[in-house]
């Protein structure tokens, strides 16, 4: 059985993924943060170095992502939060299972764009 530990949300910025991410293997999310406070997602993605592929997004290197998060990043703040996730097959799993949920972020109605 897998447990995983949830590190919270934080905005995407070069400062908080320093501070905050372990270059380690794992999954992690971006989102927005609502009104309501909650975080909806748009983006989960797995990786080897947590800490180099949220600083590459966090820097403004979007070439490995698709053109969706690339919208979201203009028009919106983004957070992340991550899994550290050591083997590769349960990261898998773990993303497929955070991806399952994801709904487009388009259709919301936004009244602050934080």
């Amino acid at each position: 059985m897998l447990e995983l530990e949830h590190n919270g949300y934080y905005p995407l910025t070069a400062e908080h993924v320093k501070e905050f991410v372990p270059s380690k293997p794992g999954v992690y999310i971006l989102a927005i943060r609502l009104v309501s406070g909650v975080h909806k997602t748009f983006f989960t993605s797995q990786s080897d170095n947590l800490h180099a592929s949220l600083l590459r997004i966090a820097q403004g290197d979007l070439t490995h992502v698709p053109e969706l998060v690339e919208e979201c990043m203009e028009k919106y703040q983004a957070y992340f939060t991550y899994f550290v996730i050591m083997r590769s097959s349960q990261r898998q799993d773990v993303q497929t299972m955070l991806s399952a949920g994801l709904d487009h972020i388009g259709g919301l109605t936004v009244f602050n764009a934080n």
